[in-house]
């Protein structure tokens, strides 16, 4: 019976150890945003169901040029309906195809949440900044 309860201690010590040890991965920040002011036109691409840089700093007035670099469709919409785009913005995936290209021109300053709705997780955000 000792044997027993030692084996279920151990057991569960173990089982406490390897839990502690995946929850830190989980904690660690994302990567800063890619800085992109003071370019005129930036690109974001898509490939493997991902916006590469996700995350981005653009000046007012700096166009955006989403590629989709994928072998499968995409498409380009807002994270949320209430956000403010300045203008329409994104694109249907039948017109977002591999090898397509959609622009649009961030003007004013502010923080733009993006997303491929096609596929869980592809989201991106664009932090726009007045010009200095």
């Amino acid at each position: 019976m000792r044997r027993l309860f030692a084996l279920l201690v151990v057991a569960i010590a173990v089982v406490g150890v390897a839990a502690c040890g995946s929850s830190k991965s989980k904690s660690e920040a994302p990567p800063p945003p890619t800085d992109l002011r003071g370019q005129a036109a930036v690109q974001i691409d898509a490939t493997g169901n991902q916006w590469h840089p996700d995350s981005i700093i653009i000046d007012a007035g700096t166009k955006v040029t989403f590629r989709n670099a994928d072998s499968v469709a995409h498409d380009v919409k807002k994270s949320a309906d209430a956000v403010d785009f300045g203008a329409p913005f994104g694109i249907d995936s039948d017109k977002f195809g591999p090898g397509k290209t959609y622009s649009f021109t961030f003007t004013k300053p502010g923080t733009y949440a993006y997303q491929c709705t096609i596929h869980a997780g592809m989201d991106g955000l664009i932090d726009v900044r007045a010009r200095p």
